[in-house]
């Protein structure tokens, strides 16, 4: 199984596995999958407000990101990765894709790559079938994810330390917010 990287505005992270030796690379909320025989892209909605989806790989909650607009450089990635706004663990920048983030483009790859791919074994196997052995392929395919939304769902929250870098949270959340860059507490009522 080899790795696919996705490149997302904070850099190039290993997002899924499979059996060939694609790329999975994008930026701007874009998606591309790339091998040699293969090109497929999907993007990735954000909402109104520019703000991307992500999801804690820890405490497992969504919030959202402002990335970056393209042309202006970003902050540098925290040695140790972004800290969760709800828990404030680190997990490295490849861990905070939602699970539909994940099943996107792991679908687009399985109807234009590998589905193809298991119907020309299924084709050949059956052909070379016969006497002694006799082989019967069933192939089902998984009903494909509905496509990636992006709903105004969240409360803005903004850093005294990196105002650059807001974020927002679940509208209910009423612990602290914590800054992804550092960790760092938002100041009460920087809603």
């Amino acid at each position: 199984m080899n790795a696919r990287a996705l490149l997302l505005p904070w850099g190039t992270r290993t997002l899924l596995t499979g059996t060939t030796a694609s790329g999975l690379s994008g930026c701007g909320g874009i998606f591309e999958a790339v091998s040699d025989e293969f090109s497929t892209s999907m993007s990735v909605p954000v909402d109104s407000d520019g703000f991307l989806r992500r999801e804690c790989p820890t405490c497992e909650r969504e919030f959202k990101w402002f990335p970056t607009p393209e042309g202006q450089e970003s902050e540098p990635t925290p040695d140790g990765g972004y800290y969760c706004p709800y828990c404030a663990i680190q997990a490295a920048p490849d861990h905070w894709f939602t699970k539909a983030q994940i099943e996107q483009p792991t679908a687009v790859i399985t109807e234009e790559f590998v589905d193809p791919e298991l119907k020309r074994f299924k084709r050949e196997t059956e052909r070379h079938s016969g006497g002694l052995v006799d082989i019967d392929v069933d192939l089902s395919t998984p009903e494909p994810p509905p496509p990636l939304t992006e709903d105004d769902d969240m409360r803005r929250v903004e850093f005294a330390c990196h105002p650059n870098e807001p974020v927002k949270v679940l509208e209910d959340w009423n612990a602290p917010v914590h800054c992804l860059l550092c960790g760092t507490p938002a100041e009460p009522g920087s809603s």
